[in-house]
């Protein structure tokens, strides 16, 4: 097992890319963006590397237990555990979609609500003791 860690879900792009490149510049251990579209995911870690930057990459897709479940498994197996976990994954449908209301209800409550819950039900048992908060992890 190996060092710190913190992982970032749906951070391939937006919020979760920015929080990423900012724990990239002032977090002492290993980085981790997810995100559930392979390509996207690579392709923003490479991007963050032509900026000088280092964050590794691990495929995560929240609607998928499966997913979780092999994620989770990975950071245990690995790290013992996580340090930090930030959850940005989720979805917002544009004001403009014509996707019926309930289709876009249940869509959202399955992806921002129930995901949600599954990644931090498989995820929060590996938090390791201590976090960010109490010891030294951020650069000053």
């Amino acid at each position: 097992m190996s060092g710190k860690v913190a992982v970032v879900t749906g951070s391939n792009k937006g919020i979760g890319l920015a929080i990423v490149r900012a724990l990239c510049k002032q977090f002492q251990g290993d980085v981790y963006l997810t995100a559930r579209d392979v390509g996207r995911g690579q392709a923003a870690a490479e991007s963050l590397a032509s900026e000088g930057l280092k964050a590794n990459f691990h495929q995560l897709d929240i609607n998928n237990l499966n997913s979780i479940t092999a994620a989770a498994a990975f950071f245990k197996e690995k790290y013992g555990g996580v340090d930090i976990l930030i959850h940005n994954a989720g979805i917002a449908f544009k004001v403009a979609d014509t996707t019926p209301f309930a289709v876009q209800a249940e869509v959202t409550l399955e992806t921002n609500f129930f995901a949600a819950r599954d990644v931090l039900t498989h995820f929060l048992p590996l938090i390791k003791r201590g976090g960010a908060n109490t010891e030294p992890h951020l650069k000053k």
